[in-house]
């Protein structure tokens, strides 16, 4: 009975997830016109630009340039002894810890697993479902972040938020093995570690990571305000601000970030149908519970319910989807209601003539089949 009263419970948390899956499909599709928006605009105002030359005729405009990064400033870890002639560093600091997996299987039977990852954030373990695994509540060391002051493309001066947003493809090897030792650490690849075998590592053990900017040309869309950018503000309302690596033209730069807008819109829009899905599943759970009790029948229709909360799911967020459109994108949302409405009314249809195709049988032992009778009439008429 405790199983049917806890997930009767889930039915709140069901309707929560259904809610929590609307509001993110809409916001979905809202932000998706607003990009779609924006990079047509961008793609109507750049103007390319040489990086050699500031000319002051593009003050306040959207303008794509590209050139060689310039920086001969060091940039100092002075904890760790770390130096290196780059825009940009970064300290990752890592710690072994455990994490908890929850299972829950279809006859709502939960199970906790455990097991030990290297994470840079720290896991709450005083919320485990069992006993025995802590993890360290402070790290001793923190992640840093390390930029520098002079950054240049060309002419142009970078801001200290576009150094922030370089890449870090570079990785620290070389380190200064006395200073490190000093403060109980050792040299492991590109890794610093306290551990005492790197490869079986202990619970609250340490390994720590620099990664580094080694760009040698990026290229960067935004508006010029004097020898240096400020972020360009859509009438959707959209800021861009983008340095990237190597030479590309104003237009390769929004197609780049078209493709990562169509990632972000296919990704949240698969997060929204899942999460209403599963609100259904919660929803009917009760009734798999119920069945859960005679052992064939509770497998069958376990498997139903989640078909039926899925195909809910994928229901409720199409509608979502399409009503946003309309809101957001009239013609194009309004051509989705339609088609949702005939997908429906087909798979009825469908349904209904397979229905109709397949009569139950009649298996009454008791009626008996009377020989057929020629119709005297007839014999006459064919002699």
């Amino acid at each position: 009975m405790k199983k049917i009263g806890d997930s009767f419970k889930g039915i709140i948390g069901g309707f929560v997830l259904i809610a929590v899956a609307v509001v993110l499909l809409w916001w979905n599709e809202g932000n998706n016109v607003r990009n779609l928006k924006t990079t047509a605009e961008m793609g109507k105002n750049y103007i390319d630009v040489s990086s050699e030359k500031v000319n002051s005729e593009n003050e306040g405009k959207l303008i794509a340039t590209s050139g060689k990064l310039i920086n001969e400033e060091e940039l100092t870890d002075t904890k760790f002894s770390v130096k290196v002639v780059t825009p940009l560093l970064k300290r990752t600091v890592e710690v072994y810890q455990w994490e908890e997996d929850k299972e829950t299987d279809s006859n709502d039977n939960t199970t906790y697993n455990y097991k030990k990852v290297w994470s840079s954030s720290l896991i709450d373990s005083s919320d485990f479902h069992n006993s025995g695994y802590t993890n360290p509540t402070t790290k001793l060391y923190e992640d840093a972040t390390y930029t520098s002051t002079d950054v240049k493309v060309g002419s142009f001066s970078l801001s200290n938020e576009q150094v922030l947003t370089l890449s870090t493809k570079g990785t620290v090897s070389t380190f200064d093995e006395e200073a490190v030792k000093e403060l109980g650490f050792a040299v492991y690849g590109n890794y610093l570690t306290n551990s005492e075998d790197i490869n079986n590592p202990k619970i609250g053990d340490y390994r720590i990571i620099f990664e580094y900017n080694n760009s040698t040309e990026v290229s960067v869309l935004a508006v010029q305000k004097g020898t240096s950018f400020v972020d360009y503000v859509s009438s959707a309302g959209k800021t861009v601000n983008r340095v990237m690596d190597g030479i590309l033209s104003g237009e390769e730069m929004i197609n780049v970030i078209k493709k990562e807008n169509k990632i972000i819109k296919w990704a949240l829009r698969a997060l929204g149908i899942i999460l209403c899905a599963a609100g259904f599943g919660a929803i009917l759970k009760p009734i798999s519970t119920i069945a859960g009790y005679v052992p064939i029948l509770g497998s069958i229709v376990g498997a139903a319910v989640g078909i039926v909360a899925f195909l809910l799911g994928l229901a409720v967020s199409l509608v979502v989807i399409a009503i946003a459109w309309i809101r957001f994108r009239p013609v194009l949302g309004i051509c989705l209601l339609i088609a949702v409405v005939a997908i429906v009314v087909l798979l009825l249809t469908k349904f209904k003539n397979k229905k109709q195709e397949n009569p139950v049988e009649n298996t009454d032992s008791s009626v008996v089949n009377e020989p057929e009778v020629q119709n005297p009439d007839s014999q006459d008429n064919n002699m």
